[in-house]
């Protein structure tokens, strides 16, 4: 299953990208975000990506960022 994430779920992991923990971004992110927001955030996207794990779903990401049209490398 894919599809295109949520702004949150995107943020989320452009933080976990940058090495950011759960803490630190619930920080970052609007007033009442909780590590627990962070963590089901991270698993939303990488089920949505299709992804096995969160490292394949950051490159999906990243791919799919630079390739807004779905265009092949």
């Amino acid at each position: 299953m894919t599809r295109t994430l949520t702004i949150f779920e995107a943020d989320v992991l452009r933080y976990r990208a940058q090495g950011y923990r759960d803490h630190e971004i619930a920080r970052a992110l609007p007033a009442g975000t909780t590590e627990r927001d962070v963590r089901n955030a991270v698993l939303r996207a990488v089920r949505a990506l299709g992804a096995r794990t969160l490292d394949q779903a950051i490159q999906i990401q990243i791919h799919n960022q630079s390739n807004p049209n779905g265009d092949q490398p």
